[in-house]
């Protein structure tokens, strides 16, 4: 018994905390007084798009009424630029453009571990 507890405090917790800290859960320092976006921060931010062809990348793809389009949800790959004193985020697009974004806006999130190496070339580059 002694030894499974001691696997446990030695192993298992310390792997847990930094998952905890590399999802971006645990925060340290003056990043936490920005939340979890902060400047050169990837983000994912969902767009609901019509088209008559939906692209690749389409998830949530349903049919129009009349069966002339289609709604679907595509994922925008974009970095944190700044984050102004009022909490709005100016994120940049892989194309240089700048969208201004509220922080509680339900479309956008922070990317996952997995995201961010899978799309690692969609993200815009840090400045």
């Amino acid at each position: 018994m002694a030894m499974l507890s001691l696997l446990v405090v030695l192993v298992v917790v310390p792997a847990l905390v930094g998952l905890l800290i590399g999802c971006g859960y645990l925060q340290f320092g003056r990043h936490h007084l920005l939340g979890k976006f902060r400047p050169g921060a990837p983000i994912v931010y969902r767009v609901l798009e019509t088209s008559t062809c939906p692209s690749r990348d389409a998830v949530e793809v349903h049919p129009a009424e009349h069966g002339d389009l289609y709604y679907y949800v595509t994922n925008n790959y974009w970095r944190v630029e700044q984050v102004l004193p009022d909490g709005r985020i100016v994120a940049r697009t892989p194309l240089m453009e700048h969208h201004y974004l509220r922080r509680d806006d339900p479309n956008l999130r922070q990317a996952g571990f997995i995201e961010r190496r899978r799309y690692a070339a969609r993200f815009p580059q840090p400045a």
